[in-house]
């Protein structure tokens, strides 16, 4: 059933584009692949933390320039 939803994504334009098929990824960042808790933690406050659009800046930070 995976591979099916799999098979449709990538026929789909819109996520061809975004880079998303729901195929998942090879590799895991958990205690079994030799990360701890808090690698964990401190790979999720960074992903979190990741600017979508860092060209846009506040207008505080454009004053402080």
């Amino acid at each position: 059933m995976r591979q099916a939803v799999v098979t449709a994504n990538q026929n789909n334009s819109d996520l061809q584009r975004s880079n998303v098929d729901g195929s998942g990824h090879e590799y895991w960042v958990d205690e079994q692949a030799g990360y701890s808790t808090q690698n964990q933690t401190d790979l999720i406050k960074f992903l979190l933390s990741i600017d979508d659009d860092p060209a846009v800046l506040p207008e505080t930070s454009l004053a402080q320039r």
